[in-house]
């Protein structure tokens, strides 16, 4: 794990930092406080149709955007630009719910769902740097550190942020609505800080020489019709894109809806809490060992493997 270098190290903290968007934001306080606090009185089950609309259109717009700023990032060397762009929108929408008012539920699903928009649109190109921090046989290590720390980071802000509202009087804060908010504002403090690292730590991947060409942008959108035209000729690629939308988007819905259902359902807040909490420090270990075992036995059985344990 303490192998690597500064550049993955800095890739690594981007997770550990905007993970915090991830437990705090997405699966942890945001579904509760848009029940309770933004939209207290409404119907359960309008406020969870709310909340799944916002979640919807958020990755629709982003699955919209990324392909074309993808291919526009690889040919003018803008990854690092287009995921400064998309995690500092993030940052401000996070900061930006601490002001919305009570019962203003219209004004926190539009936050949120630009804050959403900032922080999967960050993550496309996020991703995108890992190739030219690892290698063939680099790669499952540096992927698995980088989801340990977000887990790891993600856990222990999201620690505080329940101790706060548990015990608000602790930081002088008057009441547990008041330390919901003020924890939106240690996320985006917390993303944007660590975000910073990743900008100074890891370099912008170098184009190969035959990419330096031309417009940017009108390289970027003739290599994605390419990329289109020769998709239909490559089943594997198809049939593995097609996995992935299943079974990742089925997990990324659960994560983010999983405290509203448990709360529309009857479970308490402080248990669903509770174990989103213990998820995280279980993770950081299991991202780890995962790792290790598509080095030793193989991605795809290592994905079975989790995704059977998961079901």
């Amino acid at each position: 794990m303490f192998k690597h270098n500064k550049a993955v190290w800095g890739w690594a903290l981007y997770d550990w930092g905007n993970s915090a968007f991830a437990t705090t934001v997405m699966a942890g306080f945001f579904p509760i406080f848009f029940k309770q606090y933004w939209s207290s009185g409404a119907d359960v089950n309008m406020s969870t149709a709310q909340l799944g609309l916002a979640n919807s259109v958020a990755s629709l717009l982003v699955a919209l955007m990324a392909p074309v700023l993808g291919a526009i990032a690889d040919r003018g060397s803008y990854k690092k630009r287009f995921m400064t762009l998309f995690a500092y929108l993030g940052v401000l929408m996070t900061a930006c719910l601490f002001l919305v008012e009570q019962g203003n539920w219209l004004m926190a699903v539009l936050v949120y769902t630009l804050g959403t928009i900032g922080f999967s649109g960050a993550n496309v190109f996020y991703d995108s740097l890992l190739p030219s921090l690892s290698n063939e046989e680099t790669v499952d290590s540096v992927s698995s550190l980088g989801y340990a720390m977000g887990y790891l980071g993600g856990g222990i802000l999201f620690l505080l942020n329940v101790v706060m509202t548990l015990n608000p009087s602790w930081f002088g804060l008057a009441d547990a609505a008041e330390a919901v908010r003020w924890s939106f504002l240690t996320v985006a403090l917390w993303w944007g800080c660590f975000t910073l690292l990743t900008l100074f730590w890891v370099p912008e991947p170098q184009l190969a020489r035959d990419h330096v060409r031309g417009n940017s942008i009108a390289e970027g959108l003739a290599q994605l019709r390419r990329t289109f035209k020769e998709m239909r000729h490559l089943k594997t690629l198809m049939l593995f894109l097609f996995a992935y939308w299943f079974y990742m988007d089925g997990v990324d819905t659960i994560v983010r809806m999983a405290v509203d259902y448990g709360m529309s359902i009857g479970f308490a807040s402080t248990d669903l809490i509770t174990a989103l909490l213990l998820v995280q420090f279980v993770g950081f270990p299991a991202a780890l060992i995962f790792g290790r075992l598509g080095e030793k036995w193989g991605v795809k059985r290592s994905i079975f493997l989790a995704i059977g344990i998961y079901m």
